[in-house]
């Protein structure tokens, strides 16, 4: 959880920034990254973590196929291999180490990684929800996702104007939500997919 005053000191600085009037529109989020098309794809490049939950699939070997935790050590344990460190690597990396040492014992091991559950991944929900704090990262968390695993809104909540914090190459960007209009079906687009580390606050 957030320490006491980290937290306070986050809020103060988003309670400042509300009364600018100059933060973009989720909608101008794609223009951030080299293309269109990576935002949508963030969790291909998941970097797995401690408390992960994967589902190893070895194509037609049932008996090396199995659901796995990432344990605290960063490694898992797969059949006939020894163990791997699976931290740090993306599902894609992973699957390619597990193909080399499957070698060994499958002519032309064919293996697929899913992210099945997010135990390493972080989100935080400040303001006004029932919940605010730190949360964990589901698989594809959207924001309405992420507003109702945190309690849901509170009163008085400005739904017109709740703010996605996320780090970019490095730098904070503030992006504004319209809830209404996700909520509406106006603009369903707006609710986008979460990040590990991204910030939700409403005002």
């Amino acid at each position: 959880m957030l320490r006491k005053a980290a937290f306070a000191a986050l809020l103060t600085t988003l309670l400042v920034s509300c009364a600018t009037s100059d933060i973009p529109s989720i909608k101008t989020l794609g223009k951030y990254y080299e293309d269109k098309t990576t935002a949508q794809q963030s969790t291909e490049s998941y970097t797995i973590g401690s408390g992960d939950v994967l589902a190893i699939d070895v194509w037609r070997e049932e008996a090396l196929s199995k659901q796995v935790t990432v344990r605290l050590d960063g490694k898992i344990s797969l059949p006939l291999i020894e163990d791997i460190q699976t931290a740090g690597l993306t599902c894609e990396e992973l699957k390619d180490v597990i193909e080399e040492k499957y070698k060994d014992f499958v002519e032309v091991p064919e293996v697929s990684v899913t992210l099945l559950k997010s135990g390493s991944g972080k989100i935080y929900m400040l303001g006004k929800v029932g919940s605010p704090g730190e949360h964990p990262l589901e698989k594809k968390m959207t924001v309405l996702q992420a507003i109702s695993r945190a309690g849901g809104l509170g009163p008085w909540a400005d739904t017109s104007d709740i703010r996605l914090i996320r780090k970019i190459d490095g730098v904070e960007r503030h992006f504004r939500i319209d809830y209404n209009a996700i909520l509406s079906g106006k603009d369903v687009s707006q609710n986008v997919v979460l990040e590990p580390g991204d910030t939700i606050f409403v005002p």
